[in-house]
């Protein structure tokens, strides 16, 4: 064990010797984990690996180009038309499927990027595509079954595909829906049945298609209803949002920080705008160039965690826009001026975890994730 930490402490200060303060990590071996798992409970679904929000904070271009070459991922799914430019831009060649609204303006912009699926959400927007569409565009329509965010209403879905098939250079590949809340079990059995319905009607009047209404949280329900593809997202990153958390993935994500500056205080000294933290005693802090801007809330103030090595080193004060004060008095002696601590951990067990944090915060992993600046370079490890 020891040589294995002074070899990991040894791949740190090569990785950082450039002059960075900050760096993520990803976990390529847990990464490569969490597909593993989606592909084996659900063998018989296409995977769908889901990239939008910079890939829910892991970097859009990084996992874009991870999933793009990996042989078990059939689609890759992207809020707007910027994500999927981006992506096509990094050289990623795999199916990509528009969740979000793109602008008549922008339309003419899907001719270039080969491959790519759009999401019809209204009858609107299919009435402008039929008009507009100049060129082969696969879509596929999104039904609303009870959500009432996206997705056409059950009573227009009929026309809605009337109207794409009145142009030819539209060609319908398959039907959506999401989950407003899976751990309810009656709401979810009354959108299912609105999926049938509407899978009904698709199969009337287009015939077969790629069908799929299944993110992370709802994969219990795939055989409860026609399913041919899971949307992973949070899941494929490391977080087990089901009910009865059988995914078995594992978080993938870490954020180390070197220390920028180290001080000692005397008893009864404040720290930090509105002096919320008071010593104790005589205390050893240190400070870490990162704060709400780089993704470390405010609300960890005198709340959160950083590690070094193993220790948990408590966050006291409030967080600044771009700095943070830890408490070092009982690594006092170990640490020096730019030595690497861990600010989010992708281990769960410990109390700087993503999921701890947002416990903590009162809030989701997704937003702690999503709320990392794509400005911090992620590096797969």
């Amino acid at each position: 064990m020891y040589i294995l930490h002074v070899f990991r402490r040894y791949r740190r200060e090569l990785d950082t010797n450039d002059g960075r303060l900050l760096r993520i990590q990803i976990n390529k071996e847990a990464l490569e984990h969490n597909v593993r798992q989606f592909s084996s409970l659900f063998r018989n679904h296409a995977l769908a690996a889901v990239l939008k929000s910079n890939a829910y904070g892991h970097d859009l271009a990084l996992m874009g180009r991870f999933f793009d070459a990996h042989r078990d991922i059939s689609f890759l799914v992207v809020d707007n038309i910027i994500e999927a430019e981006t992506l096509r831009d990094q050289g990623v060649k795999k199916s990509i499927l528009i969740l979000g609204y793109i602008t008549s303006s922008a339309l003419p912009r899907l001719k270039r990027l080969r491959k790519t699926t759009l999401v019809v959400n209204s009858l609107e927007q299919a009435r402008e595509l039929s008009r507009r569409t100049r060129f082969s565009l696969p879509v596929h329509v999104k039904v609303d079954t009870g959500m009432h965010r996206q997705g056409i209403h059950l009573n227009e879905i009929s026309a809605a595909i009337r109207v794409l098939q009145e142009n030819s250079h539209i060609r319908i590949t398959g039907m959506l829906s999401h989950l407003a809340d899976p751990d309810q079990g009656l709401q979810t059995q009354a959108q299912l049945s609105q999926w049938n319905t509407a899978v009904g009607l698709y199969r009337q009047f287009v015939g077969e298609g790629l069908f799929h209404f299944s993110a992370t949280a709802g994969t219990r329900f795939v055989h409860n209803a026609p399913n041919s593809m899971i949307r992973a997202g949070i899941g494929l990153y490391g977080f087990d949002t089901t009910t009865d958390k059988r995914l078995g993935v594992k978080p993938i994500l870490s954020f180390w920080s070197k220390l920028a500056s180290i001080r000692r205080i005397e008893k009864g000294g404040g720290v930090g705008y509105g002096f919320d933290y008071t010593a104790q005693k005589d205390a050893v802090l240190g400070v870490l160039p990162c704060g709400y801007y780089e993704g470390i809330a405010r609300c960890l103030g005198n709340k959160g965690f950083v590690y070094y090595h193993q220790t948990p080193l408590p966050i006291v004060g409030r967080v600044s826009m771009n700095l943070t004060t830890i408490d070092l008095t009982d690594v006092a002696q170990e640490c020096a001026l730019e030595e690497e601590l861990e600010v989010f951990s992708d281990n769960p067990e410990q109390k700087n975890s993503i999921e701890y944090a947002a416990q903590l915060c009162g809030t989701i992993p997704y937003e702690m994730l999503v709320r990392i600046p794509p400005t911090i370079r992620r590096e797969l490890i």
